[in-house]
């Protein structure tokens, strides 16, 4: 990098470090004018429009006194000063004004698609059994430290500065901390059952001041200690109160299925995650892959739906950032997987489109992190991404089954845990029943919601679809040619 890039991204990192401090002493009285200082600064360093649009979306927040507003304040209010410094430097500066616009000069100039973050399974091993596992059927493989931090200097050279962990439980790692204090300069989303977060353990966490925890339950004690083994439910909530006495931020994690959906998005629920201070909440719906899998706790597309419109109800009332991962196609133009924004790396090496997508078509172990990016089925993913014109049907597999077949007949993909023989039968019926339902469910809300960017995709896909005939299929043409995003 050039002497004026490293003078500019040290100016930047100082100007935040100094707004932190200057909220953190009256975020209540402060925020308003700190943010207006932000949008401002925004135009000094030339950030990226997203970056712009991102920025004068959380003013407009806070100049309307929006429930968001209290979650900025209760996250200035109640993590540690190191912590949020740590974090707010390698989140917002080096993930994205610094990591963002080098992702997007490696896309343009050599045609291969960077994506944002990475998701990592440090080991498949875990303390607990729950019932329907997505991970449950993998080997209880770990990842090798040396290819663990060869990958994660390799992504910084790409741009990828954020790193999300999950497993098996990835608290069993043993050179967990070895990885964090060494790769200091990078932001880490820990997924997390909390067994075995103690009083020691959110110390050290404290300390590399660079992981957010998200715990995994399933609704109250109950319906968490029913899937997880009884005491889960006691054991993640004093994880949650050891991260909260030393000022660590946290959320929770909610797998979705038919019998627990009212109970975790209920004002009951929710509120009572945020009183513990919970900041950051994600909604997975259930997936039939990994340990026995079971399309009977899958959602109806009635509950699906209901889903959709709570969650969106959840984030406009509550000060909580709540993710809906399928639902939120919208917001995302479609999935996120197959390199597009992140991959997905097993424990033993194996390389999938997204944590849900049990393909590989390469070991880590055998290739560098860029030679990973250019694998013909990702590039085929990449190629059909958006899968559908209604982005409330972005997942490869629940909403697009079919296309998950393809992509899994592809020379030289194979299933890493018996996910794609079970769409020769009694799962995949199930799915192609399901999605058809969604189809018919959700596409009027889609349009009826979203009638700007339901017709931007499709005039999206037309222009994909034209580049890539003029160009004999070639995903490389695309990039150089034009913007990576609708």
């Amino acid at each position: 990098m050039s002497i004026g890039y490293n003078v500019k991204r040290s100016a930047i990192t100082k100007t935040l470090d100094g707004l932190i401090s200057y909220l953190q002493a009256d975020p209540e009285k402060r925020l308003n004018k700190a943010l207006n200082t932000i949008y401002r600064v925004g135009n000094t360093f030339s950030f990226l429009p997203v970056f712009k649009e991102q920025i004068k979306g959380i003013k407009s927040i806070a100049e309307k006194d929006l429930p968001a507003k209290k979650l900025m304040i209760n996250l200035l209010k109640e993590t540690d000063p190191e912590v949020l410094h740590k974090l707010g430097r390698n989140f917002a500066v080096n993930s994205g004004w610094a990591g963002v616009p080098i992702q997007r000069e490696i896309t343009k100039k050599e045609g291969v698609n960077v994506p944002y973050f990475l998701l990592i399974d440090p080991t498949e091993k875990c303390n607990y059994r729950c019932k329907g596992c997505w991970a449950g059927s993998y080997t209880p493989a770990e990842l090798p430290f040396e290819t663990f931090d060869r990958v994660l200097n390799e992504a910084k050279e790409l741009g990828i500065y954020f790193i999300v962990v999950s497993g098996g439980e990835p608290t069993v790692y043993p050179k967990l901390f070895d990885i964090f204090e060494k790769h200091n300069d990078m932001a880490f989303l820990m997924y997390t059952n909390g067994s075995l977060i103690d009083e020691n353990y959110a110390d050290r966490l404290a300390k590399v001041a660079n992981v957010i925890c998200c715990f995994s339950i399933e609704g109250f004690k109950e319906k968490t200690d029913e899937r997880r083994g009884v005491g889960a439910w006691d054991k993640a909530l004093k994880a949650m109160e050891n991260l909260k006495k030393v000022g660590v931020p946290y959320g929770y994690s909610v797998t979705e299925t038919r019998s627990n959906i009212e109970e975790v998005l209920s004002d009951e629920f929710v509120d009572f995650m945020i009183d513990k201070g919970a900041k950051i909440a994600w909604y997975f719906q259930y997936i039939p892959t990994g340990r026995d899998p079971d399309v009977s706790m899958m959602l109806t597309p009635e509950q699906r739906l209901y889903s959709y419109r709570r969650i969106n109800e959840i984030r406009t009332t509550k000060p909580l950032f709540a993710v809906d991962f399928w639902n939120d196609g919208a917001y995302t133009g479609g999935c996120l997987a197959g390199a597009r924004r992140y991959i997905h790396i097993t424990a033993d090496g194996g390389i999938e489109p997204c944590a849900f997508i049990h393909l590989s078509q390469g070991n880590i172990k055998d290739m560098s992190l860029k030679e990973t990016l250019r694998l013909p089925f990702f590039t085929e993913i990449q190629k059909i991404q958006p899968y559908s014109d209604n982005l409330l049907r972005p997942c490869l597999l629940v909403d697009n089954p079919d296309m998950f077949r393809k992509i899994g007949a592809l020379p030289g993909v194979r299933s890493t845990d018996g996910t794609l023989e079970n769409m020769g039968g009694e799962v995949g019926q199930y799915l192609d029943k399901l999605s058809a339902e969604w189809e018919e469910v959700s596409r009027p809300v889609f349009e009826k919601n979203f009638p700007e960017i339901s017709k931007r995709i499709k005039e999206y896909k037309e222009k994909k679809e034209k580049i890539l005939a003029e160009s004999g299929g070639s995903l490389e043409q695309f990039y150089v040619s034009k913007d990576v995003e609708p």
